[in-house]
């Protein structure tokens, strides 16, 4: 056989895009569970996040969920693998407190259709624009990444009038789980850190006006005639502070500045007059800024603890800093930090701004959007209400999962033995095989690099995009073999005139697509979506390979003269 074929650069990229797709893939795939989410109470609450995989536990291999039964009494020191890492957590009482999704064998996500879970649409109480739809998704992840939940997908949609949802997926989940995720308001705080440094055992904390001692002992923190511990609460100058670490070179206090009642509005859309929120281009970026107001209480607490405050400069920006940050908690869960404009020390505003920015638009738009929605401790800013919902057992998605395998291979079988009745030639039928089963991995490993997940849709899409690979094959392979009937065209213009129609086929189905893409619900945007990638990977890359390979096997055949005709006599009797 010649070898000069697989260095030609067609195959050569198809082969290259196939080892990055089954890289991307990972078909070997992992061991483990994922932390689906993380009760508050639990021992691992802090240690681990959801979406994270555990594959050994206190001497044992995980690979199921069933696995982490027998450590449901246990308690002590727990040793466990967490992406990984080693990590230690103590537990008291019994009861771990964490619930788990098995992982799947690959990098292929799967959607609830296959692996069961909760669908459901909500629409807004009033009407809204698309700014509010938008600042209500941001706030609803925000309380997933609080509330520990993984494997939820929110997504806007609008029917084809133009009305606004908000689809909530949640693989593995029940719709009680996303009615308390639609309830939940959490518990909002502003924190700053403040370092007190020792000399010769002992240092001062200044808030405001006022001085107080601290003396370092061994075990203890003396302030203000008190014996503090490790995370031990207190107040001065009706401030709450916890003693956050210390050693002997100094002590580590945490001031809680202002809670959610503190801030009784959060400037969502601008208003000349009367509140700012804007995003506006700059040379550098997009920069947004928006107004906060809050109580005279909070805001002489933010000035009695800033007022004795160093400033850094920012060797980035130029800018200068004080030397900490404020740090934004929702139910104790730190959700972002922002920096302390130098000048800001020591002020009672009541009408601050929060500033920020990013290279890209969207970026700058959700970080301003959480931002607010974390100042509202996580309230949605319109009101939603459940108009659907679609349980999906496990079961049922496995069964779904299998019936889909079946069904694909007889179809597989089934165009193999129309393909090998019209051309009764292996050297066409198996490169075609091996052409549609490398279109199939090439398009799992795209939707596995942007983490697409693949749900009964997708599925319907993939095939639906196969199948015109398949069509197009055997266009290029009609438009070669019509040599043996018509000589007015070489096999390079055969080629060509049938890759004009292929990608005019494919222009056409894209068109068609590109409607799904906007409107509509998720379902027909994942068909669109898979279709399309589909499509394009056959059209620029295994639709040139396919007819270079063939162009190979067929032109000795094509190229063979014709058999002439014997000249014979009849002799009679």
């Amino acid at each position: 056989m010649d070898l000069k074929i697989f260095k030609n650069w067609r195959i050569l990229l198809m082969v290259f895009c196939l080892i990055l797709a089954i890289i991307a893939i990972n078909p070997i795939g992992h061991t483990g569970v994922v932390i689906k989410s993380i009760d508050q109470d639990s021992p691992f609450y802090g240690k681990v996040l959801p979406g994270e995989k555990i594959n050994w536990a206190n001497e044992k291999t995980i690979s199921k969920i069933s696995d982490f039964d027998e450590f449901q009494n246990f308690t002590g020191v727990f040793r466990f693998m967490h992406n990984d890492k080693l990590d230690l957590v103590n537990i008291e009482t019994p009861g771990l407190g964490i619930r788990f999704v098995e992982k799947t064998g690959s990098n292929i996500q799967l959607g609830m259709d296959l692996v069961g879970g909760t669908r459901v649409l909500l629409e807004p109480t009033e009407n809204v624009t698309d700014e509010i739809i938008q600042q209500t998704k941001i706030a609803l992840e925000t309380r997933i990444n609080t509330y520990g939940l993984a494997e939820v997908i929110i997504q806007p949609i609008k029917d084809i009038n133009g009305k606004q949802y908000i689809q909530i997926e949640m693989a593995g989940g029940s719709r009680q789980e996303i009615e308390d995720l639609l309830s939940k308001q959490g518990k909002f705080e502003g924190r700053i850190p403040m370092v007190v440094a020792f000399e010769s055992g002992s240092g001062v904390l200044k808030i405001g006006g006022n001085e107080y001692s601290v003396i370092y002992h061994n075990t203890t923190i003396e302030l203000n005639n008190q014996y503090l511990s490790y995370n031990e609460t207190f107040k001065l100058n009706n401030i709450d502070f916890k003693l956050e670490n210390f050693t002997s070179k100094g002590a580590v206090f945490i001031s809680t500045v202002f809670r959610g009642d503190d801030i009784t509005s959060v400037c969502m859309q601008n208003n000349p007059g009367i509140c700012t929120s804007t995003l506006t281009q700059q040379s550098t970026g997009w920069q947004f800024m928006f107004q906060i107001f809050l109580t005279e209480k909070s805001a002489e607490k933010f000035a009695a603890i800033t007022q004795n405050m160093k400033s850094l400069v920012d060797p980035n920006s130029g800018e200068s800093y004080l030397e900490s940050r404020i740090y934004l908690y929702l139910d104790n869960n730190e959700i972002t930090n922002l920096g302390i404009a130098a000048d800001l020390a020591g002020k009672a505003l009541t009408q601050p701004v929060i500033t920020g920015g990013s290279k890209l638009k969207e970026d700058a738009l959700n970080e301003k959007l959480k931002l607010q929605s974390i100042l509202k401790s996580g309230a949605l800013p319109v009101g939603v209400k459940i108009i659907r919902a679609d349980d999906i057992s496990p079961s049922l998605g496995k069964e779904f999962a299998d019936s889909t395998i079946k069904t694909s291979i007889i179809a597989l079988l089934a165009v193999a033995i129309v393909i090998f009745l019209r051309y009764k030639k292996f050297k066409i039928l198996i490169p075609m095989m091996i052409w549609s089963v490398a279109e199939l991995i090439l398009t799992l490993g795209v939707a596995s690099s942007i983490h697409w997940t693949l749900d009964m849709a997708s599925i319907a899409g993939l095939i639906a995009a196969i199948g015109t690979g398949t069509n197009d094959q055997i266009m290029i392979i009609d438009e070669i073999m019509l040599g043996q009937k018509e000589k007015i065209y070489t096999l390079k213009q055969k080629v060509k005139k049938s890759f004009g129609i292929i990608f005019s086929a494919a222009a056409t189905i894209i068109a068609a697509m590109l409607p799904l893409f906007f409107v509509g619900i998720g379902v027909m945007k994942g068909f669109a979506i898979t279709t399309t990638i589909g499509i394009l990977i056959g059209v620029f890359i295994t639709r040139t390979a396919f007819a270079t390979v063939m162009e190979y096997v067929l032109e000795k055949e094509l190229n063979k003269p014709d058999k002439p005709i014997e000249n014979k006599t009849v002799v009679p009797k």
